[in-house]
């Protein structure tokens, strides 16, 4: 086995050739900036297992935020919660993915103020417009109307179902009063004694 050494002006005399401060001969173990070769090597074992669960975590996370909205409902006509003037013939619903059309997997129920099923037949989804879908509707008067929403995304075939409420209240109109001037007034002068 070989021996280098050095001169160390510090300690006036040559020495062995040391790694670190640390003969290599000697039991110690090798150090690196402070830390242990084996210590750094659990760390970058630990870092690396780290690194890759959270890739792992991330790309999980990533396709199940994909397909969370499946065909859900985004927005109708008439819109989700408002008040209408006067009662629709059709309903409308736009979702967020493409619906399939099949009436048994995708369709529209609507239900008037009295709780009766007004909706007509099965929906039907747009041919231009694949995430759209409307039925037609019988008159039902004013109130509070409920539609139920059942889809199943042509993209993946995940199901999704909801409702939302929709009110028909007319607007009030209030009668005219009337503004004609019916009365009329005369001036007259007041009447002077004749005394003389």
């Amino acid at each position: 086995m070989m021996h280098v050494y050095f001169f160390s002006k510090r300690e006036g005399r040559f020495q062995p050739a040391t790694l670190n401060g640390f003969n290599n001969n000697n039991k110690r173990e090798r150090k690196v900036r402070g830390f242990s070769v084996k210590t750094l090597h659990r760390y970058t074992q630990a870092l690396f297992a780290a690194l890759l669960s959270l890739g792992l975590l991330f790309i999980i996370a990533g396709t199940a935020s994909a397909h969370t909205n499946h065909a859900k409902v985004l927005s109708a006509t008439p819109a989700i919660g408002s008040t209408i003037a006067q009662a629709p013939t059709k309903v409308a619903v736009e979702c967020a993915e493409n619906i399939n059309p099949n009436p048994k997997l995708s369709n529209l129920f609507v239900y008037g103020p009295s709780g009766e099923l007004i909706s007509q037949g099965n929906a039907t989804v747009s041919l231009s417009k694949p995430t759209e879908m409307s039925i037609g509707i019988k008159s039902n008067g004013n109130g509070v109307y409920v539609v139920r929403w059942i889809t199943v995304s042509a993209a993946d075939g995940d199901p999704d179902q909801g409702a939302f409420v929709f009110t028909v209240k007319p607007a009030v109109t209030t009668a005219p009063t009337p503004t004609g001037n019916s009365t009329t007034t005369t001036n007259s002068t007041p009447a002077s004694s004749g005394t003389p």
